[in-house]
């Protein structure tokens, strides 16, 4: 069974083995598991089919295998859709929706950011953005066909705590911490949006993936690099640490404060304004 409604070429490309791309086109098929989108190039595709009555299985001949927890994430619910993979030996892996065939050719492509090389680099060429939504591009020669553990998190960064606080700095809450950024280190904040990408496994304090500026931006959970799971809220602050691009997850921002002084703990500082202290890590010395 192929797919109806995908693309005008979606039966030709999903009914039997793709054909080769016209010239100028590179046409994915772009799908959802787990939480994460991802693109596959349509000549890796031999068939998007419903699998059988009870999801193991497509016509009772090709094992059906969880894309998402192939990737080292949760089994998707059943049944959900079957993609077959031109790859030997064939595979056949369920996602939790289809949603189209594009030609990507003109949509923007970003490489992979530095620090997601241990999770990402061995199974994604990068990610694309495609009608403002960004699909992590799978290399499916890479994928295993097997379910493993979880890949193991990265070594924890050092926790480094400022010594003195920045004349100004702009405060954020996150996971109901508030936290400072110095402000000479801040570009601008920016909501989530659909165009964020969240990662088929937690890569340390990183929770996801947001393009922005002609790059990839890490966002990372200032609470992680605590020990708490990485989030990702709802607004973004783009910032320069250490000389690279990367987004610290907010709940809200409280805005711009000075005249910070030292609190009980160490590493916080209270604010004018503030009831509760502000937490500032030397983030430049912890992403260096």
């Amino acid at each position: 069974m192929t797919v109806q409604g995908l693309a005008p070429n979606a039966g030709r490309l999903l009914g039997s083995r793709a054909v080769p791309f016209e010239s100028g086109r590179r046409l994915c098929l772009l799908v959802e598991a787990g939480e994460t989108r991802y693109a596959v190039e349509a000549t890796s595709v031999i068939e998007v089919a419903m699998p059988g009555a009870r999801g193991a299985s497509l016509r009772g001949v090709l094992e059906v295998k969880d894309l998402a927890a192939l990737l080292g994430g949760l089994p998707e619910e059943v049944p959900g859709m079957v993609v077959v993979l031109d790859v030997s030996p064939t595979l056949a892996v369920r996602v939790r929706a289809v949603v189209e065939v594009a030609d990507v050719a003109r949509d923007p492509f970003f490489l992979l950011p530095p620090g997601l090389a241990d999770s990402l680099a061995p199974l994604s060429r990068g990610a694309v953005l495609h009608k403002d939504r960004l699909y992590l591009e799978l290399i499916v020669e890479a994928l295993p066909h097997r379910a493993g553990p979880r890949a193991t998190p990265p070594e924890p960064r050092p926790v480094h705590y400022a010594d003195a606080p920045p004349e100004r700095a702009l405060v954020l809450e996150s996971q109901g911490v508030l936290f400072g950024v110095p402000l000479g280190c801040v570009s601008q904040v920016v909501p989530r949006g659909e165009a964020f990408s969240v990662l088929p496994v937690q890569s340390g304090p990183v929770a996801g993936v947001y393009p922005h500026a002609q790059a990839l931006w890490p966002i990372c959970s200032i609470p992680a690099l605590l020990g708490a799971p990485a989030q990702a809220e709802e607004l973004f602050v783009l910032t320069e640490l250490a000389g690279r691009n990367v987004g610290l997850a907010a709940t809200r921002v409280l805005g711009v404060l000075q005249k910070f002084k030292p609190a009980e703990l160490p590493g916080t500082f209270r604010a004018p304004g503030l009831p509760d202290p502000v937490m500032l890590l030397d983030l430049q010395r912890m992403f260096s």
